[in-house]
């Protein structure tokens, strides 16, 4: 596969970022979840996202889709984005409306686009080869008119993340790898993770997509006609007066469903292109284990901490000092008005604490 020159001038950049964050609680809250959160020292996850979207587009053509509670958020986390570029969901309808809402207006105001799906609160290293990566990825869905997702090479037997089976090598005649897409695998068992990484043949589905506009709303209309039918109805009155009162009637009524199981597992022309570059999703705590180093008793402190005998613990603190002594295998979060204290084994069941929390009538700590 050629590349072409004008690829770039393409490529549009779409961010999702109307997520609530709640495995991050008390850190993500309702008010400023995850995505606007600085959880890496480094700015907010949706900031490095829009800084690595920018090494392939200038701000005109990034767009992020968000709840409309997080319009004034975005647009100060975003200062040069264009505020037109903020993209409104009524609410979350899960991933496939969202991307089929950024398709409809991306073919109305820059028809012809390849569009590159990112969601917001990935931490990716290697920048450079991120951004190569998806230009190889624009280029491929350019050529064959495909849908393509960038697979993860594994390097843990990961039992949280869904898998992409690697199916027929694809032709792309510039001697990088692409293949076709065999099968999405659920999330698995620990004995089936060691499985895959073993086999070699299965990658991580990061989420990360790259396609024509034109090709991916062809595969809404074939997989899901009810909500591409919605689609257009709002895409009709885009940019005219009557444009809010349509999505808020239209888009409520969308199915709810993933982009994954609505699209991708249907269509016969997914690809995938490996990527190499350093990633992770940073779904829950334990992700920080992985993102910063432990010390010498496997600790990952951050802000004011002080300890004795504390053994493989994450101890975040906002603010107030956080003393620790003989604490083994915990996760200790301190807020302005919060101090959340979890055994490790527990993590997972953080959401069921926030249904506790809305059943006691406590929804301002959400």
């Amino acid at each position: 596969m050629k590349q072409n020159p004008g690829l770039a001038e393409k490529i549009s950049v779409v961010i999702m970022a109307g997520g609530r964050g709640e495995r991050f609680w008390p850190r993500s809250r309702a008010g400023r979840p995850k995505q606007f959160t600085d959880l890496t020292g480094q700015g907010s996850m949706l900031y490095l996202t829009y800084n690595r979207a920018l090494k392939l587009v200038p701000p005109q053509r990034i767009f992020v889709v968000t709840g409309a509670e997080y319009r004034e958020i975005t647009g100060e986390c975003l200062p040069e984005l264009p505020p037109e570029n903020i993209i409104i969901e009524p609410e979350g309808r899960n991933t496939a409306p969202c991307i089929g809402l950024a398709a409809v207006t991306l073919e109305q105001r820059l028809p012809g686009s390849t569009m590159v799906v990112l969601p917001a609160d990935h931490l990716i290293r290697d920048e450079d080869l991120f951004a190569g990566t998806l230009l190889q990825a624009a280029g491929l869905a350019g050529e064959t008119g495909g849908l393509v997702t960038v697979g993860i090479r594994p390097d843990r037997p990961e039992t949280g993340y869904g898998y992409l089976r690697i199916g027929k090598p694809a032709s792309t005649g510039d001697g990088k790898t692409a293949y076709r897409v065999g099968s999405f695998v659920e999330k698995p068992d620990p004995v089936k993770a060691r499985q895959y990484l073993e086999d070699g043949g299965y990658l991580w589905n990061a989420g990360i997509f790259v396609w024509k506009v034109g090709a991916v709303l062809e595969e809404f209309r074939n997989h899901l006609p009810g909500i591409y039918e919605g689609l257009q109805e709002i895409r009709r009155h885009l940019d005219t007066e009557d444009y809010n009162e349509v999505l808020q009637r239209i888009y409520p009524c969308l199915d709810k469903i993933s982009i994954d199981y609505g699209v991708m597992e249907k269509s016969d022309r997914v690809y995938t292109v490996p990527g190499e570059f350093y990633w992770d999703d940073v779904g829950t705590w334990m992700s920080l284990e992985r993102i910063f180093r432990t010390g010498n008793n496997g600790n990952v402190f951050r802000g004011k901490v002080a300890s004795l005998d504390t053994e493989n613990s994450i101890i975040d603190s906002g603010g107030r000092m956080i003393a620790a002594i003989g604490v083994k295998d915990m996760v200790i979060v301190e807020t302005d008005d919060v101090t959340f204290v979890c055994h490790k084994n527990e993590i997972g069941r953080i959401r069921e604490l926030l249904e506790e929390l809305r059943r006691l009538n406590m929804e301002e700590y959400l």
